[in-house]
């Protein structure tokens, strides 16, 4: 009885994270996007006008691994969704801006 409600709350809360996932790869696309554009544009200003986006840029390392997974048709099973991209391909992973927990390196 108790492993079935702890199976049903699993499917449940699976379902939940899937769909709160899908929600918020619009926003961070759009959020990428911003301050991809603005790092360009600091880039091209004096340095005393420039924008510190060192603030915003953490708050960029959160990709959604699990989304990347879907699209690709890559089963995640019990393994990290980050950890599967990385193996699958390396290349990908590499392009992706991100503090690797991994391997330690800070992707550009």
């Amino acid at each position: 009885m108790v492993t079935i409600n702890l199976e049903q709350e699993q499917q449940s809360l699976a379902a939940e994270i899937l769909r709160l996932e899908a929600q918020i790869a619009p926003l961070q696309n759009q959020l990428q996007a911003a301050l991809e554009r603005l790092s360009h544009i600091d880039a091209l200003l004096p340095a005393g006008t420039r924008t510190s986006t060192e603030s915003w840029s953490n708050r960029l390392e959160r990709v959604n691994w699990s989304e990347l997974c879907r699209q690709h048709g890559w089963t995640v099973g019990g393994d990290s969704a980050h950890r599967v991209v990385r193996r699958r391909d390396p290349m990908l992973h590499r392009s992706i801006p991100h503090q690797c927990d991994y391997d330690g390196r800070a992707y550009p």
